[in-house]
């Protein structure tokens, strides 16, 4: 029984040490912050997209359209 209970306070301090190193490590930090960059452009450009096809197809299609149907009558 004291073997057992050795080799899992030997695993859970293995595990304990090998998770606080994995946490304090910074290498994959710049792919992360990268990452989230480019979401935020792509929901931005999709945001921007959306609203210029809200403007034109509301506003500047339709007086468009009625300038040259005066142009042509």
């Amino acid at each position: 029984m004291l073997k057992i209970m050795k080799n899992l306070k030997e695993k859970v301090d293995y595990t304990w040490c090998r998770t606080k190193c994995i946490l304090a490590n910074e290498k994959g930090d710049f792919y992360i912050s990268d990452g989230i960059k480019i979401i935020i452009a792509v929901v931005l450009g999709a945001l921007l997209l959306s609203a210029l096809t809200f403007i034109f197809k509301d506003t500047v299609i339709p007086r468009l359209i009625s300038e040259i149907e005066v142009l042509f009558s």
